[in-house]
């Protein structure tokens, strides 16, 4: 490429760049992206117009770029705050669209829930299961309406309703990806069950023969309406209506007062679940001027950061519930304080402050767009990395390849199961998967175990093509993004690659506790010389040598990698995996044995698709490790380092590098 047509394709760019930096309050987020953009450009520069004027102005823009970041630069403490005054405020008032359509959607869905229940009060039983609604009634008629909050422990009872309360939220995220369809369709079946919930108990009337609930809520529905259509005139009646709500002992009243303790924070999170997924969904539906997979990448990450700010509201929830919801003897002031509070600080952090922060920092605004969407991954693959940096790197290669990753996962995930099922006897036998928490190491297990569990050697070899194939999608990756170059195909290198997939089928083909402890033992070192296998320039024993001389590095990357996959496979396990089944129960109509064994396809579709997205990670992973622990034991880098000292000089003035 020529010099001029080089700076006229840049030239917007670089203006953008000379633009934040003279701003006052730069985004140090946006900073950083530049910084690497800018030294992109600087290497190309100096390879290929290394006597030109460019290559000056564009050191000093990135020497400029370097003091913004490091000059501003915060511990991890005060980003922490950051995120919570600054950053999370910014997002919410950039995606408020998309948080008040899933608030319409969910307020329409509880009207829907209301009137479904006047029409037809058998709506209810479908809606909240038969023997709920008989043990609400029973409670009714004891005059304990919210006993079933009395069920459990305190803490037990917080901690299950925390951990269900985040797997809806994280589906209704998670179904966003879905073009939006998912979120609203669970947005509309949470909204419907609160009305039905809600009105259930307005309608079973009072316990103790009392008949105030009747006249209360006909008064406190006319006084909204009221105050719907005669603006400020009907906020007096409001306020007569709910002190006078006060004095009544009805079970409508009550159940405001006990399920909204916990209720105001619970429900409005799920809401602000709805509106982080409408987020997340909006980048494929309005792309812009951008690639779907850029503004996906954008809107993801505003819909995660909304996501997160939901957790401690979640964590909170689930302890009012625990621990206070219970107390149903408590005074009614109390209760209606406490949950006027949550109110007024939802309101005040998604509704008044995000609109503030805004006004106050019009530069930081979240949604503004950034110069790049693409950032160039490190091209370098022998060079001396820390465990954090080549795990970043790792995730940046699989980000920058998510296409050929999901694609070739799903497709080799498809294969597997086709021909493990297709010669493997009945469906519903070929796996048996458990359900309990951490339990998805034994799934992963049970794919891959062949002689352990009486199958035959064909499963084996199908295990260890399986392996074989992962191996080549996760190298493929790293040939497309490093500098490595794929060699010839050679019949012996494939052979070693096949080979190393084999002592990895036998590893895992017997159960027990010695079995396990061989695995342990055995796999980083096992995946390392498969890609020293295929890759070339390290025997076995050195590579051994390597691997067990620097175990924090090998075996740091395999845990941190499975800690970090850990959420992911929780979430498929028990939300998502939950949903599918549902839905096939809903639309296919046969017997019981055919849809066992169709939802042990599924599972096993889904574990070995999870199986290959971890594994083509520790791959990755432990390649960039192996890259790092070649260049510690031969210095290649350095000694071509210093091969290149002295070679400096001038030509016209202008350093040549």
């Amino acid at each position: 490429m020529r010099e001029t047509d080089f700076i006229e394709r840049n030239r917007e760019k670089w203006k953008r760049y000379e633009e934040t930096l003279d701003q006052s309050d730069p985004d140090p987020e946006l900073l950083a992206q530049l910084y690497v953009h800018t030294t992109d450009d600087l290497s190309i520069s100096r390879t290929f117009y290394p006597n030109r004027s460019v290559r000056v102005y564009l050191n000093g823009l990135a020497r400029r770029t370097y003091l913004h970041l490091y000059r501003g630069r915060r511990g991890e403490a005060g980003r922490f705050v950051t995120f919570w005054t600054t950053e999370l405020p910014l997002t919410v008032h950039a995606s408020r669209r998309p948080l008040l359509v899933a608030l319409a959607v969910f307020v329409l869905a509880m009207l829907i829930g209301i009137l479904s229940y006047r029409i037809d009060p058998d709506f209810a039983e479908m809606i909240l299961g038969a023997d709920y609604v008989r043990m609400t009634e029973a409670n009714i008629a004891q005059g304990d309406p919210m006993a079933v909050y009395a069920g459990r422990d305190e803490f037990g009872m917080a901690l299950h309703i925390t951990l269900n309360n985040l797997s809806v939220a994280l589906l209704t995220f998670v179904a966003g990806a879905f073009f939006c369809v998912g979120t609203i369709v669970l947005l509309v079946r949470n909204g419907v069950l609160l009305g039905v919930f809600q009105y259930f108990f307005y309608a079973n009337g009072d316990y103790g023969g009392s008949e105030v609930t009747t006249a209360t809520t006909t008064w406190l529905f006319r006084g909204l309406s009221w105050l719907l259509t005669a603006g400020g005139g009907g906020l007096e009646h409001v306020l007569s209506t709910l002190r006078y709500l006060g004095t009544g002992t009805g079970v409508f009243r009550e159940s405001l007062l006990t399920i909204w303790i916990h209720g105001t924070l619970e429900i409005s999170s799920i809401v602000l679940a709805g509106g982080a997924g409408l987020t997340l969904g909006s980048g494929l539906l309005f792309p812009g001027t951008r690639t779907r997979l850029q503004a996906f990448r954008r809107s993801a990450r505003a819909g995660l950061k909304i996501m997160l700010g939901t957790v401690p509201l979640f964590v909170v929830a689930g302890f009012l519930e625990g621990y206070v919801t219970r107390q149903t003897d408590l005074p009614d002031p109390l209760r209606f304080a406490i949950i006027l509070c949550c109110l007024l600080f939802v309101g005040w952090y998604y509704l008044v402050l995000p609109p503030a922060v805004a006004r106050r920092a019009p530069r930081a605004r979240a949604d503004r767009q950034d110069p790049l969407d693409t950032v160039p991954g490190e091209r370098h693959f022998q060079r001396i990395r820390s465990v954090g940096e080549q795990l970043s790197l790792t995730f940046s290669v699989l980000r920058s390849q998510a296409g050929r990753l999901l694609g070739g996962a799903a497709a080799l995930s498809l294969v597997y199961c086709l021909l493990s099922f297709a010669f493997g006897g009945a469906a519903e036998f070929r796996y048996r998967f458990v359900a309990y928490p951490f339990g998805d190491l034994e799934n992963f297990y049970e794919l891959l175990a062949s002689f352990g569990r009486g199958r035959a050697l064909s499963f084996a070899v199908l295990v260890t093509l399986g392996f074989y194939a992962t191996f080549r999608l996760a190298l493929s990756m790293l040939f497309r993004t490093t500098d490595l170059t794929p060699k010839p195909r050679s019949r012996r290198r494939e052979l070693r690659l096949l080979a190393v997939c084999g002592l990895l089928t036998l590893s895992m083909s017997f159960g027990g506790a010695a079995a396990a402890l061989i695995v342990f033992l055995t796999f980083p070192f096992l995946l390392s010389l498969g890609v020293s296998a295929y890759l070339g320039g390290s025997s076995p024993g050195q590579v051994f040598r390597m691997v067990y001389t620097n175990l924090s590095a090998s075996y740091g990357l395999c845990v941190l990698v499975l800690l970090i996959a850990f959420p992911l496979t929780f979430l498929v396990d028990t939300v998502i995996g939950a949903f599918l089944f549902t839905f096939l129960d809903w639309v296919i109509y046969t017997d019981v044995t055919t849809i066992d064994g169709r939802n042990v396809m599924l599972q096993a579709f889904c574990y070995y698709f999870l199986l290959v997205l971890v594994s083509c990670t520790w791959i990755v992973a432990l390649a960039f490790s192996l890259g790092t622990l070649r260049e510690i034991e031969t210095a290649t880098e350095l000694k071509k380092a210093i091969a290149g000292v002295g070679g400096k000089r001038r030509l016209r003035g202008v350093e040549r590098e």
